[in-house]
Parts: structure tokens; C-alpha cells; sequence
């Protein structure tokens, strides 16, 4: 596990350099470029990681000998698996191009908004990038999409968010109710009609789609620090009320989905806790994004908690990655071997 503490305090030191240098618009591409390179070369040749390694190579097995029917709507990470057995990579082939899809999203969704991309990767990596990334392989593909979709729902280009939306769901389908959030500025009395007849008739495929989760009996004790994370961030958020009103009606609404997405969670985990906790890596990332950007815009006092957002933030995910370190049956599934490594 050494090698993602590792990873963590790179991207803090690297951080900080890439804050410190100032480049120019073509050098600030190709330092991030560069960076992403090493990661992939690290992480996108991984062999064996993660608990559900030898379920998505079944589910490969499934695509590829099904490779020419509609058999699923996560139509973009079954032909990603149809081709690279079609090029002969295999399984290696798709964890590949997944790691790439999951870095060039995440990075590219803060760099929009002009966050730091290696502060905020540092803060959502313990969640987002080990726990989700090293083995929930097609929904951390649409996890990074959907935060790179918000960035244009920020700028109010919502055919974009949309059809950016569309694409994630593509890989894995959850994504498909964060097209609820189309209707997020609309008025109060004209939020029931899609709430209605789009936003539950969404909910009810999904639901339909991954009932599997609703029928098991077995209970994701990791969603407590999940979740965990959501507190803090909604305490941050409750601390500057007077500045998270005067946003726009967007940023002040997402803020607020973000306060009550917690205890939403926790209600939902009375269902089914792994559900609550698969969707409780997309407002994670959502939640980190919104608060970083507010740290940017904001001028930094000593008095002031949100001068100290971030440092927050990344010790409430430290804290939470260490005590699942430490508890978690599943560690040795993540512990890391590369393609090359020796066996």
C-alpha cells in the first residue's frame, strides 16, 4: 500500500511546484501531460488489483462472447472491452483505458475551473482514485466524467453537461440520475414536473438495472467513511453561508445538495448500503470541486476556515483511507502489482 501514500504526497509536492512555477498556457498543458503520463505507465499497467479484478475479467469473458447485441446501456465499456479483445490486449487492454479515461477526466474537470489539479486529485485520490479507481473500474470511468460534466452545468452550457452525462452512463449507468441536475435552477414551482416524469422514472431503471444491490444481504461498512467525508464538507459550506448565497442559483443549490447529501446517504444505506455507497463517490468528487473552487475566489485571511478548506479536506480523507487501511478485510486485494513486476 506504500505506493498510493506515495502517490498522495506526489501530488501535493507536486502541487505545490506546478503553483509555484507560474507557466505558461503550452508548458502548464505539457507539466500536466507529463505527469499523467507517469501515472498511467504506474497505474494503467496494474495486474490483479482490486477486489473485483476477476468479476470484470467474467464480465469481459461475457462482452466479448456477446459482442455484436444490445445486451446492456453501458454500451461504451462493453465495446472498449469487444475491441481490446479485438487488438489482442485483453483485460490489460481495458484497465488500461479506463486508468486513462479516469486521469485525463479528473485532472481536466479542475484545470476548467482553474483549481490546482494536483491539490484537488491529492484530495478525492484516497477515495476516488485507490478505493474506486484500483477496482469499481467502469464507475470510476463515469465518476470523472460526470465531475468533468459539471464543470460546463458551472458555466451553464447544459446540452454539454447532458450529453457528457449521456457518455458516463456508458460506462456505468448510475450516472444516468445526474441528469437530474438539468433542473436544478429551475423555479421551485416548475421543479415537480421533471422531478415527476424524469427524474423518478430515471431513478426506477437504475434501480431496475442494479436491483442486485437491493437483494444482497451484505453490508458496505466502508460507507461510514465515505460518507464521513460529506460531513466535513457540508460544515465548511454552513460556515460561509452569506458567501454560498450570493453565488449563482447553480453553485448555490449544488452546495446545497451537497449539505443534505450525507444524511440522504445514511437513509438510503437502510436499503441498501452498497448502493448508498456507490453513489456516495460522485458527490465526494462533486463536494471537493465546489469547495475548492470557493477557495480560489476567495481571499485567504487567517481568520477565515475557508483559507484551511482544502488542508480539511485532505485529512478528513487521509484519516478516513488510513482507518480503512487498518480495518478492511479487503486490503491485500489492493495491494499493488504492475504487468511487469515480478510474480
Amino acid at each position: 500500500m506504500t505506493i498510493y501514500y506515495l502517490t498522495f504526497l506526489a501530488l501535493f509536492i507536486i502541487g505545490f511546484i506546478y503553483e509555484r512555477l507560474q507557466l505558461k498556457k503550452g508548458a502548464e498543458t505539457f507539466f500536466i501531460a507529463f505527469v499523467l503520463l507517469v501515472m498511467q505507465l504506474i497505474y494503467g499497467l496494474r495486474y490483479e488489483v482490486g477486489v473485483d479484478w476477476f468479476n470484470y475479467i467474467n464480465v469481459y469473458e461475457r462482452h466479448v462472447s456477446n459482442a455484436w447485441s444490445f445486451s446492456t446501456p453501458e454500451i461504451a465499456y462493453k465495446y472498449l472491452n469487444v475491441f481490446s479483445d479485438m487488438l489482442g490486449t485483453g483485460i490489460v487492454g481495458v484497465v488500461f483505458v479506463s486508468t486513462l479515461l479516469l486521469l485525463v477526466f479528473s485532472f481536466a474537470a479542475p484545470y476548467r475551473l482553474g483549481i490546482n489539479p494536483f491539490y484537488y486529485m491529492a484530495v478525492v485520490a484516497p477515495y476516488h482514485f485507490v478505493v474506486s479507481g484500483m477496482n469499481l473500474t467502469r464507475q470510476a470511468v463515469a465518476i470523472s466524467i460526470f465531475i468533468f460534466a459539471v464543470t460546463y452545468l458551472l458555466q451553464k452550457r447544459k446540452l454539454l453537461y447532458a450529453l457528457w452525462i449521456l457518455a458516463a452512463s456508458m460506462f456505468h449507468f448510475s450516472a444516468i440520475l445526474m441528469l437530474g441536475f438539468l433542473f436544478i435552477d429551475f423555479r421551485k414551482r416548475y421543479l415537480l414536473p421533471p422531478l415527476l416524469f424524469i427524474v423518478i422514472p430515471l431513478l426506477a431503471v437504475a434501480l431496475k438495472f442494479y436491483d442486485q444491490y437491493l437483494d444482497t444481504d451484505m453490508q458496505n461498512a466502508g460507507l461510514i467513511l465515505r460518507v464521513g467525508f460529506l460531513f466535513p464538507a457540508a460544515f465548511l459550506i454552513l460556515a460561509h453561508k452569506k458567501k454560498w448565497v450570493q453565488m449563482d442559483l447553480i453553485r448555490f443549490r449544488l452546495c446545497l445538495v451537497t449539505v443534505l447529501m450525507g444524511p440522504a446517504l445514511l437513509a438510503v444505506s437502510l436499503l441498501s448500503s452498497t448502493m448508498a455507497d456507490r453513489f456516495s463517490y460522485y458527490f465526494i468528487v462533486l463536494a471537493a470541486l465546489l469547495i475548492m473552487e470557493q477557495v480560489i475566489n476567495s481571499k485567504r485571511r487567517s481568520f477565515d476556515l475557508m483559507t484551511y478548506a482544502s488542508p480539511l479536506l485532505c485529512i478528513t480523507a487521509m484519516a478516513a483511507f488510513v482507518v480503512w487501511h487498518i480495518g478492511s478485510g479487503y486490503i491485500p486485494h489492493y495491494e499493488f502489482q504492475h504487468l511487469f513486476s515480478e510474480k
